[in-house]
C-alpha cells in the first residue's frame, strides 16, 4: 500500500460520481465527450528536499553546480540511472499527497540578490486551494488538447527535462514556460490560463504581493 511521508500532509479527497448517460439530459453523449477529452489531475507536493543534487544533468556529481527543490519519491539520490534505477520500486513513501506517485519532480530555486550582492533563497509557498505545509509545487497532468492522441503509462526509467538554464532571452525559448506575477495570495483577479493574458517569458519586473508563479509545461 502505497504511503504519504510524514512530513507532507496526508488527505483523501472525495469526488462526486459522474451520473450514468441515462441521468444526462439530451445531449448528455456530448457533454460526456467533452469531459473525457478535458480530464485533469491536479495535486500538491511539499519540499523532499533543497540540494545541490541533479540526477538528470549531471549524474553522480555530488554537490552539483546548481541547486534544485526536489519533491516526490524518498528515494531521490545524485544517481538515478535510467531503467536501473525506478523510484516507483525504490520509494517508500512520497511527499505528494497523490500517495500512489513515486515520480521526482525537481525545479530550480530563486534567488534575489541585494544591492550588498548577497544572495537569499526565495521561499517557495503553496499553491491556492491546497494545504501543503512545505512550499513544493503543484502537478498538473492533462489529456491531449486534440482529444484523440493516445496516452499511455511511462515507461520504467522515464525521464524527462524542460527549458535551457543558459537562455537569457525568450529567443530560443520552449513555449509554454512562463511567470505570473500575483497581485495577491488570493490570486484575485484570476489570469486565466497559463501563459496567457499577461503572463511573460523573463520573470515579472515588478513588485508581486502574491508572489510570482512559474508554469514549467512538459510535452505530452
Amino acid at each position: 500500500m502505497a504511503s504519504v511521508c510524514n512530513y507532507s500532509p496526508s488527505r483523501q479527497r472525495s469526488r462526486s460520481p459522474q451520473p450514468p448517460l441515462s441521468a444526462l439530459p439530451s445531449d448528455g453523449v456530448e457533454i460526456s465527450k467533452r469531459q473525457n477529452s478535458a480530464a485533469l489531475m491536479r495535486f500538491e507536493c511539499s519540499q523532499l528536499v533543497i540540494e545541490r543534487l541533479d540526477p538528470l544533468v549531471q549524474p553522480g556529481l555530488t554537490p552539483s553546480t546548481h541547486l534544485h527543490q526536489v519533491a516526490g519519491g524518498n528515494s531521490f539520490t545524485a544517481s538515478m540511472t535510467p531503467v536501473d534505477f525506478d523510484p516507483s520500486a525504490k520509494s517508500t513513501c512520497t511527499s505528494c499527497t497523490y500517495a500512489d506517485d513515486f515520480s521526482n519532480y525537481w525545479t530550480a530555486s530563486l534567488f534575489f540578490k541585494a544591492r550588498n550582492g548577497t544572495f537569499k533563497r526565495v521561499p517557495q509557498m503553496t499553491n491556492l486551494g491546497l494545504k501543503g505545509k512545505n512550499g513544493g509545487l503543484t502537478v498538473y497532468y492533462n489529456s491531449p488538447y486534440d482529444g484523440k492522441t493516445k496516452v499511455t503509462a511511462f515507461k520504467p526509467g522515464f525521464r524527462m527535462i524542460v527549458g535551457d538554464p543558459t537562455l537569457r532571452s525568450a529567443k530560443g525559448g520552449q513555449k509554454q514556460l512562463c511567470h505570473r506575477c500575483e497581485a495577491n495570495v488570493a490570486q484575485n483577479p484570476f489570469g486565466g490560463a497559463p501563459c496567457t493574458g499577461d503572463d511573460t517569458f523573463a520573470l515579472p519586473k515588478k513588485s508581486c504581493a502574491g508572489g510570482i508563479r512559474a508554469t514549467i509545461t512538459f510535452p505530452t
